[in-house]
């Protein structure tokens, strides 16, 4: 595995990483899957590559790797969807949408031999699932799994000449493959994707506090008792196209896909306020997500006087009860 470096890869097999990388011959605006990032140097060199029209997803297995590199990403002002890191398990699904990487490089040991050959036949799988038709895939192993052999064809591997060949380098073997699949009939091709992540959030540290719900009602009756505690709370409404369709009166809007990098100005607009109250659609998912990022950072800071709250039912609730007054519900000017 890697570790964090200014410039360069730090890892007990530098050569064997840089070499994968190099042969993974990156392009500026891809989209590249690592496969056991580690603290995410890695990342950080192809991030380079890629610059900001690409975008770079790190998967390990060691939560502990994956919070370091996201520590390290963050001081270098590279947030998601460009740069993300995600802790998954080499067992689990890829959490990354089918045909919307335009190359996976591997750390990950897949050799079709292992006693857990159905695991990895498993993640050759995933590899192909994700990878776009021609997309390439690089490895490090001496067998390749065959779910990945019967559909990936080898192509030529540079080593420290010019002409093409399999590279050996302590015992290692790199392979740089291409994928054979049809492209989706969609279209006549891809669609932009703002991110190849199948949910935006796994970028992020899972929430561990819990929040409590405030019925819309309860919400409206803060509103409606005026100015002797309007400076006591905040609405926070953390949709994001879909808020201009109708909102709380009032309301912050503070997008989901954003706040938890932006927790530390968050806290520092709305740290005064008792309570904070977090809604969106349904209040189902963003919603309680961003609240309890909220109050897993004031725990964090220990500070017991604030509050983070979700209105139940969300934005969809509340224009079904309130919709019609004036006074508590607002829309964007056309």
């Amino acid at each position: 595995m890697t570790s964090v470096g200014e410039e360069a890869i730090d890892s007990t097999d530098p050569i064997s990483c840089t070499r994968l990388i190099d042969v993974a011959s990156v392009t500026e605006g891809e989209t590249v899957l690592y496969l056991g990032c580690g603290t995410g140097s890695g990342v950080l060199y192809i991030a380079k590559r890629v610059g900001d029209k690409g975008q770079v997803i790190g998967i390990d297995e060691r939560l502990d790797a994956i919070a370091q590199a996201r520590r390290t990403a963050t001081a270098r002002d590279l947030r998601p969807p460009r740069v993300a890191f995600v802790h998954v398990l080499q067992t689990d699904e890829l959490p990354v949408l089918s045909d919307s990487v335009d190359c996976v490089v591997s750390m990950w040991s897949l050799r079709s031999d292992s006693e857990e050959r159905q695991e990895e036949e498993k993640l050759g799988n995933e590899i192909w699932r994700v990878v776009k038709p021609g997309g390439r895939v690089v490895l490090s192993m001496k067998d390749i799994p065959e779910s990945l052999r019967s559909k990936l064809v080898v192509d030529a591997v540079y080593n420290h000449g010019s002409q093409p060949e399999v590279a050996m380098n302590d015992n290692k073997i790199f392979y740089r493959l291409h994928a054979v699949k049809p492209p989706r009939k969609e279209e006549d091709g891809y669609l932009p994707l703002e991110s190849a992540l199948r949910d935006w959030w796994t970028a992020y540290p899972a929430p561990v506090s819990e929040v409590q719900h405030l019925d819309c009602g309860d919400v409206a009756n803060m509103m409606r008792n005026g100015s002797e505690k309007q400076g006591d709370y905040v609405v926070i409404d953390v949709r994001r196209k879909d808020h201009a369709g109708g909102h709380v009166r009032g309301s912050v809007q503070c997008p989901a896909q954003t706040f938890y990098d932006d927790l530390p100005s968050f806290y520092e607009r709305f740290g005064e306020k008792k309570q904070v109250v977090f809604y969106c659609g349904s209040s189902h998912g963003r919603g309680p997500r961003c609240a309890r990022w909220y109050q897993d950072y004031l725990n964090a800071k220990g500070d017991t006087r604030p509050e983070a709250l979700v209105m139940r039912g969300g934005i969809k609730e509340w224009k079904e009860r309130f919709g019609g007054d004036d006074g508590l519900t607002d829309r964007d000017a056309d």
